[in-house]
């Protein structure tokens, strides 16, 4: 059962070059209504994909921690960092190449927490496959989500010690029944692609190993970024939007069946496919495993520069930026300062409510 209705739903539309939107963020801490209030935009709609900030307002921690967390919702031809730029909304999620690009022309977003620490995107094969890691794929068939996907195996290439030469690449699509098919024909050897499209293949009955190198595996996906004036202004309600996220995010680390029996009732039209969803949770719940359980959502420095040097080897960015005027870790601590027996017992407690 929700205790309130705290995120709202408020969509983005673009007309011309103007972005306009209801519920802007980028309100000044002095007072007023607006000072424990954060807008945030999300990848997707809300989606088990990011079970946090469901969970999150299901067992009241943003209502705990005095913050009204307001969704917002955008559509895909806006750009994250825009949105925030714009004053759209306090906080959004952008990839690390769109960050380092924004920097490299001027722009100014910080990341203050990081909650996915691995790649939203690799390459996989059968669970049965013979081949153990990406280096023996050498004179086999690679088979992509799309062309879009060239630059990624470049830099798994690259980070394997290989080069182009080395394999032979096709584009499958993403229809996990047919990537199936061409696994069983011996079409491909290994396929690139996406979560989403992982997720796709293994809900056909077909388990999957991901062999994506290990520099590429742990680049972050969908990193936070907020403009420095919000981050001064709002420095209170986003630490305390980011704590409420971290313990829902702890939930699911700890309790992965009560956050399924929480977004099973919240967004109820993702589970029409059972093993689909399934299979998403549990690679939700995998991309947010943190390196230290003491820092979720901590911005790591050493895998942001061996990200960007990939990334500006293969070509995905062209000029690089200076990774210390991109991160912010002066959050991580308060954020991770709550008591994870208390969470356990509101698990607990929201269970027996709840018949879990």
């Amino acid at each position: 059962m929700r205790t309130s209705n705290r995120r709202a739903w408020v969509p983005l539309v673009v007309t011309g070059a103007l972005l306009l939107a209801a519920g802007c963020g980028g309100d000044d801490d002095s007072g007023g209504d607006d000072a424990m209030k954060i807008t945030y935009s999300l990848p997707t709609p809300e989606s088990l994909l990011f079970y946090p900030p469901i969970v999150a307002e299901e067992l009241g921690f943003f209502e705990q921690e005095g913050v009204e967390a307001e969704f917002v919702t955008a559509g895909e031809e806006i750009p994250s960092t825009a949105l925030v730029e714009n004053g759209d909304v306090d906080i959004a999620m952008a990839d690390i190449d769109e960050l380092v690009i924004s920097h490299a022309q001027g722009g100014t977003q910080q990341v203050p927490f990081s909650p996915q620490h691995s790649n939203t995107a690799g390459t996989v094969v059968p669970e049965d496959s013979p081949i153990q890691d990406f280096s023996e794929l050498a004179g086999q068939t690679v088979g992509l989500a799309s062309e879009e996907d060239t630059a990624q195996v470049e830099a798994q290439l690259l980070a394997a010690g290989l080069s182009g030469d080395d394999i032979e690449t096709i584009v499958v699509g993403t229809s996990g029944g047919l990537i199936k098919q061409t696994f069983d024909e011996g079409e491909i050897d290994a396929y690139v692609g996406a979560r989403s499209d992982f997720t796709a293949i293994e809900a056909t009955g077909t388990p999957l190993r991901n062999i994506t190198p290990e520099d590429v595996q742990a680049i972050d996906g969908n990193p936070v970024a907020v403009m420095p004036e919000t981050l001064e202004s709002k420095r209170d309600a986003l630490v305390g939007f980011f704590r409420a996220w971290a313990m829902g995010q702890y939930v699911g680390l700890e309790h992965p069946d009560v956050v399924e029996q929480i977004v099973r009732d919240q967004v109820p039209a993702e589970w029409r496919n059972e093993a689909v969803a399934e299979a998403a949770l549990e690679g939700s719940i995998e991309l947010m495993q943190p390196d230290d359980p003491e820092r979720i959502g901590d911005v790591r420095p050493e895998v942001w520069t061996t990200a960007q040097d990939l990334l500006a080897s293969v070509g995905i960015i062209e000029e690089k930026a200076d990774i210390a005027d991109i991160l912010d870790d002066s959050l991580i601590e308060e954020i991770n300062d709550f008591d994870r027996a208390e969470v356990d017992a509101a698990v607990e407690e929201w269970q027996q409510e709840n018949g879990g």
